[in-house]
């Protein structure tokens, strides 16, 4: 089972406010006159230093994180990797099986037929698609936020501890996961802007949730108080770490990719097999990609928090007791 969150990490006491951290600055409890003294390195006993993160400390402790929990991050991702392709897949063979025959006769020609049957089953299977990877996509980024949440602090969770940390959690976070992604969506439409900021403000609703044992709405209201006063910032962050992990899936997805359109070029229908090299291509690109997506947003939460809040003090505290 993971260690136990120290005392102001799920909640802050009530009618307590803390000031922006400032790692420059004179900490609490040191002796006077020590104020100027060289710099002394953050401890590290997990994935990042105990102090108000930089860009680097953030990727860095993602790909740190995925080092020493391989079993939990890794083996997490594939499991619902495999329910998440498993399910798709499914839906994928049973729509183009059964509108594999819908065919529409051409304008210029009548006698001449389109087939309309792949094109149509790929539209609704690949529409299903997004709808299970959202909703197992935030379960997963769940999990792995108590993963990594316990890693800053150099605990190692289990499969099952992540498990049970989140079950209770389970239809909170799909009801965020829906919330959030379909706002977001229907922000896109009107104007990019809207969408943007939100996909900024709620950058860290999920480890608010996860963490704080908050429901969706405190959740989304959590992460927009954190973001405040920091949104370039976080939205830069969350933008480069998403132009890293597509271009590390574009290049892990690359073989299947050469492979389906060597199958499509030589049939005029969708085989089985190409359907299949679709779904083990995606099972390989959630595996080592998902726990990247979660670590940046679970450490984006964990730098807001000792910003804002001093967390890196707690945790200091909480990592010399053990």
């Amino acid at each position: 089972m993971g260690h136990p969150l120290p005392p102001g990490w799920q909640s802050r006491p009530p009618g307590w406010r803390a000031e922006p951290t400032n790692w420059q600055s004179q900490p609490p409890g040191w002796p006077p006159g020590t104020y100027g003294t060289p710099f002394v390195e953050a401890p590290r006993p997990g994935c990042v230093p105990l102090r108000p993160l930089g860009l680097g400390d953030i990727l860095d402790g993602s790909f740190r994180m995925l080092r020493r929990n391989p079993r939990a991050t890794l083996g997490l991702s594939a499991l619902v990797g495999v329910i998440q392709v498993a399910i798709s897949t499914a839906i994928q063979i049973f729509t183009l099986d059964r509108l594999g025959q819908v065919r529409v006769a051409s304008a210029g020609d009548p006698t001449a037929q389109t087939n309309l049957g792949p094109v149509i089953g790929g539209e609704i299977s690949g529409l299903a698609g997004v709808i299970v990877s959202l909703l197992l996509g935030a379960v997963l980024t769940g999990m792995l936020t108590h993963v990594i949440t316990q890693d800053v602090l150099g605990v190692r969770v289990s499969f099952g501890a992540a498990w049970a940390k989140v079950r209770p959690r389970m239809w909170a976070l799909i009801g965020l996961a829906l919330a959030s992604g379909i706002l977001e969506a229907l922000g896109l439409i009107p104007c990019l802007t809207v969408g943007i900021w939100l996909w900024g403000i709620w950058a860290v609703a999920v480890p608010a949730l996860i963490v704080e044992e908050c429901g969706v709405r405190k959740a989304l209201g959590r992460s927009r108080q954190l973001v405040s006063g920091t949104f370039w910032r976080v939205w830069g962050i969350r933008a480069l770490g998403a132009v890293m992990v597509t271009a590390a899936s574009s290049v892990v997805s690359a073989p299947f990719a050469v492979a389906r359109l060597s199958v499509s070029g030589t049939t005029g229908h969708v085989p089985l097999i190409l359907v299949l090299l679709t779904a083990v291509a995606t099972l390989v690109v959630t595996t080592f990609t998902a726990p990247i997506r979660a670590g940046i947003d679970a450490l984006l939460y964990v730098d807001l928090r000792m910003r804002k809040e001093g967390l890196d003090i707690v945790l200091r505290q909480a990592a010399t007791v053990r």
